[in-house]
């Protein structure tokens, strides 16, 4: 469990499965995510609350209280991806959890460098990957599942190690 001042960071859990799916139903939460499919999919969320959260990555819901605020993923080849309930949009949340990650990665070791994408009409995610320390990389395209299609992306990476 990993904690801020407003937040605490689990692992997701099925318990988590009527919150996360409030939060995927929400088409302007997931348009700017890959995977999570459009309409929302019951047995997508589930799965992806069945994920847990290892010392190799995972899922994590990020709670002010038993409000959930959103949730982190740190994949085992060091990307990093987030959404937030529309709710806390604006009030700092996502930069918070990705801080909480990003000083976890750090301390475990595993991951020499952090990377992420961002869809390019999703601005306020890429200004929270800089205010991280993700430099802007190459853009390139990737598929968005909630639009499906193919759309501009931004990559960021970190390094860990010097």
């Amino acid at each position: 469990m990993l904690t801020t001042q407003r937040l605490t960071l689990r692992p997701v859990a099925v318990s988590d499965l009527e919150q996360v799916w409030v939060m995927a139903e929400d088409f302007e939460v997931v348009r700017h995510t890959g995977t999570w499919p459009w309409p929302a999919d019951r047995e997508f969320a589930a799965s992806r609350c069945a994920v847990g959260f290892t010392h190799t990555g995972g899922w994590l819901v990020a709670l002010n209280g038993d409000d959930l605020v959103g949730m982190v993923g740190l994949k085992h080849d060091g990307d990093l991806g987030y959404m937030l309930a529309r709710a806390h949009w604006g009030q700092g949340y996502a930069t918070e959890m990705g801080q909480a990650v990003v000083s976890h990665a750090r301390r475990m070791g595993g991951w020499d460098m952090l990377k992420a994408c961002v869809f390019d009409d999703n601005p306020a995610s890429g200004r929270v990957l800089k205010k991280l320390g993700f430099v802007q990389g190459p853009n390139c395209v990737g598929h968005c599942e909630a639009r499906n299609g193919d759309f501009a992306i931004l990559t960021y990476t970190m390094a860990l190690k010097s």
